[in-house]
């Protein structure tokens, strides 16, 4: 199994809004990782959780038709979404970590693992196969990641990676939960999304067995010009 990594690292804002907005702080950073045959997302918050935090991450693939309808963005959790166009998404919500694709439909998969978030943390990672999002080797996508932090009050704050400043929604409320607000990634206002502050792409990583063949060659390479100078 591949161990080499791409990684690019996306600086958040630091900004979170509603009534519980030092559960967390806010997402300060989030780093993306792939290997052969993986992707991971971690993210990182601007001080410990107090409580657990739910994390949506949403992508829109370049180049493929998405879901245009925000507010279904999530099956079963928040109304957040990409009003442009969203091919896939990773929750939080309920047990462990769950992809899913949008094909006509949303068809939601396995295979992801989570690790950390909860009470103490500060940063989450999740990984998920390429194939459980509908990605492939060279790909580029732009994508969002949003948070809500838990409190005595209920779900009542979030941030947003893609969103430097106040985080408008719908109903001017902070809770895209109650079922009558929605986040838009791609509209609201202050937001990068769309950018390259919000773009990745799939790089083709070698496979071990690859690393080990190119060092093979180069030492060969280094060993013939010491022959050819010594000589």
């Amino acid at each position: 199994m591949s161990t080499a990594m791409a990684q690019s690292t996306f600086t958040g804002p630091g900004v979170a809004d509603g009534s519980a907005p030092a559960d967390g702080g806010a997402i300060s950073s989030v780093v993306v990782n792939n290997n052969a045959s993986t992707i991971s997302f971690t993210i990182n918050s601007t001080q410990a959780m107090a409580s657990y935090i739910f994390y949506s991450i949403e992508l829109q693939i370049v180049g493929e038709a998405g879901s245009g309808y925000t507010g279904h963005a999530n099956p079963w959790g928040p109304s957040v979404g990409i009003s442009s166009g969203e091919n896939a998404l990773i929750n939080t919500y309920g047990t462990g970590a769950t992809p899913g694709i949008y094909s006509g439909g949303w068809v939601m998969g396995s295979g992801t693992s989570y690790t950390a978030g909860g009470t103490g943390t500060d940063s989450a990672t999740i990984t998920v196969p390429l194939s459980s999002l509908g990605l492939s080797i060279g790909n580029s996508f732009y994508f969002d990641v949003v948070s809500s932090y838990t409190s005595p009050g209920g779900q009542a704050a979030y941030g947003a990676l893609d969103n430097t400043g106040y985080l408008p929604e719908s109903d001017n409320n902070y809770m895209p939960w109650n079922g009558t607000s929605y986040y838009d990634s791609a509209t609201s206002a202050d937001t990068t999304f769309g950018t390259a502050a919000t773009l990745y792409t799939v790089q083709a990583v070698p496979e071990p067995a690859t690393w080990a063949l190119m060092g093979l060659g180069a030492l060969a390479i280094i060993r013939r010009a010491v022959r050819q100078k010594a000589g």
